[in-house]
Order: C-alpha cells, then sequence, then structure tokens
C-alpha cells in the first residue's frame, strides 16, 4: 500500500441511549477523527426491560440516521460501518427494524454480542494507552456497562458485558430527584450482589487504574474541569484525579435535574442518567479498592477503526 494511500471511514455506534456518528481518514499507520457527532436517541426507553424497541424509539432511529447517512456523503466517506448493540442485541423486534433501516437508508446494522463490544473497547481504549501494571477498564452504557481486566504484557485477562445499563437501571429502581440515601444503598447492594465475579478476579489481579471509557467519563471529566477540580484539556484521555471525582459525586448526589443542568460541561440528555452512572463508578472503586482514574475519549468507535484499519493493511 502506497503511503500517501487515504480513505474515509465513517462509524455509526447506535447505542442504547446515544446514536454515535465518527468519520475518520485514515492512511497507513494513522488515524484522523474529522467529524463526530452524538444523538441522544434513546432506543431503549420504554422497552430496554422488556426486550423491545418502541414505536416511537424507531422513528427517533431512522430520523437520526437518515441525517446521519447525509452527514456522510457530505464527508465523502468512502465505507460506512454501523454497529448495534445492547438495545438491539436483547430485543425481540431488533430484526424488523434492521431490516427497515437498510430498506430506507442503506445502512447494514451489525449486531455484535457482548463479548464483542468488550474487544472493540479494548482496541479502542489501549491504542494510546497502555498503563503500567493490571487495569480495568469500565464502559458504561444504556443497556449494558462492559468490564475488561487487563495488563499492559499479557492482554486482556477477562472481561464481561453485563445488561446492567443505565437505562436498565432508572427503569428499574425510579430513582427520586434528588437520589435519596435508601435509594443509593439499595443500589449499591444490587451491584455488589450481582458483580461477584468483577469483585473476585479484582482481588486477583489487583488492577490499580479504572479507565472510564467515554460516555458518562466523558461528562464526569467534562464537569469536573467545569468546577476546577482538574485542567481543561482536549487530550485523547486525562486522569480524573479520585478527590476531584469524589466531590463531584457528592454533589451529583445532593442536587436536583435543575441544579445539574447548569453544570458547567453537563450534556442535556445525561442529566438524569448521571446520577446512578455515578453510583456504579463509585461502587466499583470501593469494591476494587482501585486508586487512580483515567477517562478515555476512545472507546468502541475508536476501536472499530482501528479493527478495519488491520483488515486493510493500514496498521503500517
Amino acid at each position: 500500500m502506497t503511503k500517501d494511500k487515504k480513505e474515509r471511514v465513517a462509524v455509526i455506534d447506535l447505542g442504547t441511549n446515544t446514536f454515535n456518528l465518527l468519520i475518520a481518514e485514515v492512511s497507513p499507520g494513522r488515524m484522523k477523527e474529522i467529524y463526530f457527532e452524538k444523538n441522544p436517541v434513546k432506543l431503549g426507553k420504554g422497552g430496554i426491560n422488556r426486550g423491545l424497541i418502541t414505536p416511537q424509539a424507531r422513528e427517533r432511529a431512522m430520523k437520526a440516521l437518515q441525517y446521519y447517512k447525509q452527514v456522510t456523503r457530505e464527508y465523502h466517506v468512502q465505507e460506512i460501518l454501523a454497529y448495534g448493540t445492547a438495545a438491539l442485541r436483547s430485543a425481540a423486534n431488533s430484526s424488523s427494524l434492521t431490516v427497515e433501516i437498510k430498506k430506507q437508508t442503506g445502512l447494514v446494522v451489525r449486531i455484535i454480542s457482548g463479548e464483542e463490544e468488550a474487544r472493540l473497547i479494548y482496541t479502542g481504549v489501549t491504542h494510546n494507552l497502555h498503563p503500567e501494571g493490571a487495569f480495568l477498564i469500565m464502559d458504561i452504557g444504556g443497556g449494558s456497562v462492559e468490564f475488561i481486566l487487563a495488563e499492559k504484557t499479557h492482554g486482556i485477562r477477562w472481561l464481561h458485558s453485563y445488561p446492567m445499563g443505565v437505562a436498565r437501571l432508572i427503569e428499574q429502581f425510579h430513582f427520586s430527584d434528588p437520589v435519596t440515601p435508601e435509594e443509593v444503598l439499595i443500589l449499591e447492594k444490587y451491584l455488589e450482589d450481582n458483580l461477584t465475579d468483577l469483585w473476585q478476579l479484582s482481588k486477583q489481579y489487583r488492577p490499580g487504574i479504572l479507565v472510564g471509557a467515554a460516555g458518562t467519563f466523558d461528562t464526569l471529566r467534562a464537569v469536573t474541569a467545569g468546577k476546577g477540580l482538574m485542567p481543561e484539556t482536549t487530550t485523547s484521555h486525562e486522569e480524573i484525579p479520585l478527590e476531584a471525582y469524589q466531590t463531584i459525586y457528592k454533589s451529583l448526589l445532593e442536587s436536583n435535574a435543575g441544579e445539574r443542568e447548569k453544570m458547567k460541561g453537563m450534556e442535556p440528555f445525561r442529566i438524569e442518567m448521571i446520577v446512578p452512572a455515578s453510583i456504579f463508578i463509585h461502587s466499583v472503586l470501593r469494591e476494587t479498592g482501585i486508586s487512580s482514574m483515567i477517562q478515555s475519549y476512545y472507546s468502541l468507535k475508536e476501536g472499530v477503526v482501528f479493527q478495519w484499519m488491520e483488515t486493510r493493511n493500514y496498521n503500517g
């Protein structure tokens, strides 16, 4: 392959809460992001715990994908890779939706397993982030949460996708606003009882760093920086000091939706989800004894690009 060979590839991540569009220009050994957008489609709303995509969610999905397809045309994308995750893999009517998507937009949506999702997240995160020793990657979605225990020298030690995303938790537990101390305890107990494999393996491998991939962690980074508790940077990953996180965590638990809306860095569609997601993170930090946290913008969508580059011999 010639050194000046370039292609534009788009990744559409059809998540339970958010549809992400990443357009990248790839050349041998290099991936350059040229466009990124996220759309709070809320594909799982009203049906995630019943295994259904509601008619309203289907309509939102179609509208977002038709728009994304138009964007890819404007950017002269050569190939589009569309991946469906938790909401689509758990919905009984997902196949009818993917058929309709292909009919109306030409997009072929590939619904991936939780294990493949976790591997792609690992590929994305570790492309330019290689913590010393053992580390734990966590990606909090609307329908599922992926964990990957890994080491710099040995790679993946264990991974798992749990159907415990924040959209599921919100519909299951019906949190107050602000959340009550009793509701926090109930969720913590639920997590303690349902993540026993993670707790046991963390004792075995002793990860020292939690790497938070995309989504919730992006918002936490922005809010923490907005409070002046960490620098505002544009790097692909950044440490969120645990002391600063604990300060933000306390303020999130004590706040109502209106107060969270006013927080600098808060994305509007995360106002409701950020509280149970933060409780989840807090529980993981406590149960594993992890002493450091890094946020990574790179996750599933970048993992798809890097995997595609490898198959096309773009890895330099």
